[in-house]
């Protein structure tokens, strides 16, 4: 899909209707004497399930927060940022996290991932810059990261760059960010190697749903993708997304390149893994400059939502655009936003600003899969839906 960032609109002011009518009906809901459901449904199911559903009916939205690359915030090195001015553009990495911070809250964002290139060269300088804007969210947001192949495998050369990326899996990210820093932590779940924060997953819950990010390396290797499957075959109960770097193609197809080094592009990574599992429901990604969305059947016909965001190729190596997604589960919604903190500003444009269909006021096991065929590549971009309840209220463009 192509990038549009030509139409953008404002923080809208407080609609007071838009949240009085459904705090008043929730309020009639939890006041009202129980029902006897028994007594008029012989069918009815066990008490429990009905308080779950209850829950999730009036469950408040949520968010999970998307950085996508920042290497050119963190480029010290090469220096390839110099054609923005004199190309020191971390502010705009501080910009994001400090935004993020700042509206978790208002947002109720429950989770924070960055889709890798964190910096360009695996420097240690550009390390340092990455550890102080994700530090503003230590305490505050919960946040896990992925490799991209700028964060690894530098080796300097007579070129136009002045070095090669990528060429190893050799990285200073587990100085800056080691496991042991992260394993104390609440959402913390494990890593594939227990030395290193490569590969790893975490854990939140958010409107009584349990979810699963498992955060892969840059194109991972059989013996990783072996220890994701068991991952989240282990947490059936909990509802999983891939965090990875290069996935998708901005022709929203998933990608086929081959590597000098071992590991798996995103087609075999679909195959291997991410279409084995039926509580798998989405894929995030980065590396290529521009917005798509791949929508699939896994083996089990759950709709597996591949969603590429890479804003690099703009004015200032991005200008801090990031993705939010606000999840609604009493609408069984997931809208995609696209804004940028440093200039207040959002795209609107049909690859930037959607809607994705995804099934969350019913139990993890009873969610229906696709059974209709032709159903892959299918996205939902139906009309901006009118938001109920604070959260939506504060990213309603309406």
């Amino acid at each position: 899909m192509a990038l549009n960032l030509n139409s953008y609109r404002k923080w809208p002011k407080m609609n007071h209707q838009r949240w009085i009518k459904p705090l008043l009906t929730t309020l009639l809901l939890c006041c009202a004497a129980p029902l006897s459901v028994a007594d008029d449904d012989p069918a009815a199911p066990p008490q429990e399930q009905k308080q779950k559903a209850t829950e999730l009916q009036t469950a408040e939205a949520f968010t999970i927060a998307v950085l996508p690359d920042t290497q050119y915030y963190c480029d010290c090195r090469l220096k390839l940022s110099a054609k923005w001015g004199n190309g020191d553009l971390q502010r705009y990495f501080l910009t994001q996290t400090e935004w993020a911070r700042d509206n978790q809250q208002r947002l109720n964002i429950a989770f924070l991932v960055h889709e890798g290139d964190i910096v360009q060269t695996d420097a240690p300088e550009e390390w340092a810059i990455a550890k102080e804007a994700m530090s503003v969210l230590d305490g505050k947001v919960p946040y896990c990261m992925c490799l991209g192949n700028h964060d690894m495998g530098f080796e300097k050369a007579d070129n136009k760059s002045g070095g090669n990326i990528g060429v190893n899996r050799t990285t200073h990210f587990n100085t800056y960010f080691p496991r042991e820093n992260f394993a104390e932590r609440p959402e913390f779940g494990d890593t594939f190697d227990p030395d290193r924060h490569d590969n790893s997953w975490y854990h939140f819950e958010a409107a009584g749903l349990k979810f699963l990010i498992v955060a892969l390396e840059y194109h991972p290797r059989d013996e990783v993708l072996d220890w994701a499957n068991r991952v989240v075959a282990d947490h059936p109960d909990h509802r999983a997304i891939v965090l990875t770097h290069s996935y998708l193609k901005g022709e929203e197809t998933r990608t086929t390149n081959k590597l000098k080094f071992k590991g798996n592009n995103g087609e075999q990574m679909w195959q291997k893994f991410v279409r084995k599992h039926k509580n798998m429901f989405m894929v995030l990604c980065g590396h290529f400059s521009g917005e798509a969305v791949l929508t699939s059947a896994g083996d089990h016909g759950n709709q597996v939502h591949q969603i590429l965001s890479d804003y690099q190729g703009l004015n200032n190596g991005g200008e801090s655009w990031l993705r939010y997604m606000v999840f609604q589960p009493e609408a069984n919604k997931i809208g995609i936003y696209t804004y940028n903190p440093a200039l207040d500003k959002f795209s609107s444009g049909p690859s930037s600003r959607f809607d994705l269909n995804y099934p969350m006021a019913m139990p993890l096991a009873t969610v229906p899969g696709i059974t209709r065929p032709g159903s892959a590549n299918e996205v939902s971009n139906e009309p901006k839906s009118s938001p109920a309840g604070d959260v939506l209220e504060a990213v309603s463009e309406q």
